[in-house]
């Protein structure tokens, strides 16, 4: 198999795993690096799987997915967005990554062109140059502020445009798109005949004075909009391997062919235990939310009282995506010596797209006590060279 410059190693597990390396050594390690919750995922979710193995659903299951989690994925997303999706119109992955990449291999054919929004997820480009090599990435991006430029985006657009990815809110920044950028999108898809997939997995860790719109709810675009979505970030699932799509059944059906030939079914008793997620209050939510407001609040405050840092205050998720040009270094160099000298973990700003050489995504996924632990130790440091 070829593989295109685009599927290289992924620069969040190259640090992370120097990380490890380290703290194998004996030193302190503080991890600012991996998105990875550090809450627990709700017992009601843990003891409906296990029960769910207990009673032998260890077995296959359909391809597409668990009709009965199919079935409550549909009616929750017509609850949210006033749609009529019946379970048909969803697939069950392993991951969102899985979602995603099957959407994208659905799509594309050779020769297409697709917008990504920059900074975009690291996983991106691999996951468009492994669903089509000959694909042509055309990167949008965003303003200084995080912002969506209508002009640039509008001229992204042409007649070879199969589909634009789109994260909101988005990794790394933590920027919400608003609901007139969403709009934007929605007309210029319509406009050029092309697809929206909307990766919304951090759609519930939106903090307070934003709000999340969601592609959804513009139905009109219903037959060319794939929304890939899951329970790790929200439920603290993440190794649990469960995502899921929904949208244009044309779409969801190939996406289907694809998982017969290469991973037949997602877990099946995680697929059941799922269903629990649909049958309780959400209670811990507004609990990760407040706690995660909290972080970056007292993290935002102090990190923009050093000399090398510029940063512009997230909407939503976990981390924290800061503007380190002051120090005269590329994002690769800072964080390495980061590492070195302090024991911080964190992931160069080069990984989300060349544009952002000069930024550094921290995660504030971790407890109260670690930040001030890094925000001291960030507060003693310089670039030396």
């Amino acid at each position: 198999m070829h593989f295109e410059k685009e599927v290289g190693e992924s620069l969040t597990y190259k640090f992370a795993q120097a990380a490890g390396e380290m703290r194998a050594q004996g030193k302190e390690i503080i991890s600012l690096g991996l998105g990875e919750p550090d809450f627990k995922t709700p017992d009601y979710v843990v003891k409906a799987t296990m029960k769910a193995m207990q009673d032998g659903f260890t077995h296959y299951s359909a391809t597409q997915g668990w009709p009965d989690l199919r079935k409550l994925i549909a009616e929750d997303c017509n609850k949210s967005y006033g749609s009529d999706y019946t379970m048909n119109d969803v697939i069950v992955t392993p991951g969102i990554k899985s979602a995603v990449y099957f959407a994208l291999a659905a799509i594309l054919e050779p020769q297409d062109e697709i917008i990504l929004i920059s900074p975009y997820y690291v996983s991106y480009p691999a996951m468009v140059k492994l669903a089509e090599p000959t694909a042509k990435i055309v990167n949008v991006t965003l303003s200084k502020e995080f912002t969506l430029d209508a002009e640039k985006l509008q001229a992204a657009f042409n007649k070879n445009t199969k589909a634009i990815l789109i994260n909101t809110p988005n990794n790394p920044t933590g920027m919400v798109l608003s609901k007139e950028e969403v709009e934007l999108v929605v007309q210029l898809a319509k406009e050029n005949d092309a697809y929206i997939v909307s990766d919304e997995v951090y759609e519930k860790l939106v903090y307070s004075g934003s709000k999340h719109t969601s592609f959804g709810l513009y139905q009109d675009i219903k037959d060319r909009l794939v929304i890939c979505n899951g329970y790790s970030k929200s439920h603290a699932m993440t190794g649990w391997r469960l995502g899921y799509a929904i949208g244009a059944h044309d779409v969801i059906a190939k996406m289907n062919k694809l998982q017969q030939h290469i991973n037949t079914n997602t877990c099946t008793f995680v697929q059941v235990g799922a269903c629990s997620i649909y049958k309780n209050d959400p209670v811990h939510i507004a609990l990760y939310v407040a706690e995660l407001e909290k972080r970056i609040e007292y993290f935002d405050t102090e990190l923009n009282k050093l000399p090398y840092i510029n940063a512009v205050r997230p909407k939503a998720g976990f981390f924290y995506f800061v503007d380190i040009s002051a120090t005269g270094v590329d994002s690769n160099t800072f964080c390495a010596d980061l590492l070195k000298k302090t024991g911080i973990a964190s992931t160069p700003g080069v990984a989300f797209g060349s544009e952002w050489d000069s930024y550094v995504r921290f995660s504030i996924a971790v407890p109260m006590a670690t930040l001030e632990r890094a925000v001291g130790l960030l507060n003693d440091y310089r670039y030396e060279g």
